[in-house]
């Protein structure tokens, strides 16, 4: 589950002066009053807002903040967990504005762009942790379009826009899939993609497996794309340029300090039951809550799923139930040595059904009987 907490910070920000922990923070330090006028804010490595003592903290930004425009503003840092600099950058009244520099864990150039009016301009250019380069991304055009591309060994694969291409980047967040990487293989003309492309699911051990397969027309426009593990068609690819989520910290937006809510799992279960709800005019206006309880293995697997507050529309819990029921996985719990145990969870979130009849699964949680 994710909070907005936008107007939770402006009426915070506003008494920094005498800033205390009180019963309206809901007894998370999302940020604190810091020297010189500034403010230090709490990251996770995905730039979501949490507690400064949560185990899941890695960074921290130190900023001016403006309280009227709820906007960072002037130069910034943002420190990993062990204080060496990660990103810098300056914002005016919110955006971005000149040179943006961020850095890898063992502070060699990691990226470097400059913005103009909150849009990058000009060329974004990548690095390796050795320093040598990996990417050109030019954006005069206001699209990004790959200029260059060198691989691990050193050779340029893209030159002035045009060759080959082939990118592993990391899931962000929790996959069904169960593979940590996906990797983006084919051919770039005039800096977009052009012609067959495909996705691999990678493992830790760079096991592949073919994921997608992709026709791009001559303008880099998806013409045809197909998941073979879902076995469908789709029409929105998969980005082939490293994503960067320190956009995400601009949104001020907080999550828990639960491991579900950290790995994206919470969020992919709402996801998981938004898809498999289609808009029905026969359900609108509606707000609703729910829960169910499921006893978990060793694994992960559910052994048995019952529902503890149905819907309080009787029409559809039996498709609820019937939804919870094929989810294959959540993360076990664990023991005090770190070893999975068996446990019984209890799902909890809530349904709003608009006026045109849309679901929206939001604000899930999961608590754990034998893990606090």
């Amino acid at each position: 589950m994710m909070k907005k907490v936008s107007l939770f910070i402006v009426a915070c920000l506003a008494h920094l002066c005498s800033w205390g922990q009180t019963d309206s923070v809901s007894r998370d330090t999302l940020f604190e009053k810091a020297a010189e006028g500034l403010v230090r804010f709490y990251y996770d490595n995905h730039y979501y807002l949490v507690d400064k003592d949560c185990d899941f903290k890695s960074i921290e930004r130190v900023s001016q903040f403006v309280v009227a425009k709820n906007a960072f503003h002037g130069e910034f840092k943002d420190f990993n967990s062990r204080g060496t600099v990660v990103l810098t950058g300056y914002h005016n009244q919110g955006a971005k504005e000149g040179l943006f520099s961020a850095y890898h864990p063992n502070g060699v150039l990691q990226w470097q762009v400059t913005f103009k009016d909150n849009k990058p301009v000009g060329d974004w250019k990548y690095y390796y942790p050795d320093g040598k380069p990996m990417l050109t991304v030019n954006f005069d055009n206001g699209t990004g379009l790959i200029t260059s591309f060198w691989d691990r060994l050193g050779r340029q694969r893209v030159i002035e826009g045009d060759g080959s291409y082939e990118f592993k980047m990391p899931f962000e967040f929790y996959n069904e899939y169960g593979f940590p990487f996906f990797e983006r293989k084919g051919r770039i003309r005039n800096g977009l993609p052009s012609g067959y492309w495909t996705t691999n699911m990678v493992d830790e051990k760079n096991k592949k497996v073919l994921f997608t397969e992709e026709v791009y027309d001559k303008n880099g426009m998806l013409t045809e794309g197909y998941n073979l593990f879902q076995d469908r068609e789709y029409r929105i690819p998969l980005t082939i340029i490293p994503t960067q989520s320190f956009v995400n910290g601009e949104r001020l937006i907080s999550k828990p300090c639960t491991f579900d809510d950290y790995s994206g799992f919470n969020a992919y279960l709402s996801d998981r039951l938004n898809a498999a709800f289609a808009a029905n005019p026969s359900f609108q206006n509606t707000e609703d809550e729910f829960s169910y309880r499921v006893t978990l293995d060793k694994q992960g697997e559910p052994e048995l799923i019952t529902l503890n507050q149905p819907l309080k529309t009787q029409a559809l819990n039996k498709y609820l139930e019937m939804v919870v029921k094929d989810i294959p996985f959540y993360f076990p719990s664990l023991d005090e040595a770190g070893e999975p145990i068996e446990d019984a969870l209890t799902v909890s979130g809530k349904l709003t059904i608009s006026e045109a009849g849309v679901f929206n699964f939001h604000s899930l949680r999961i608590e754990r009987e034998k893990q606090p």
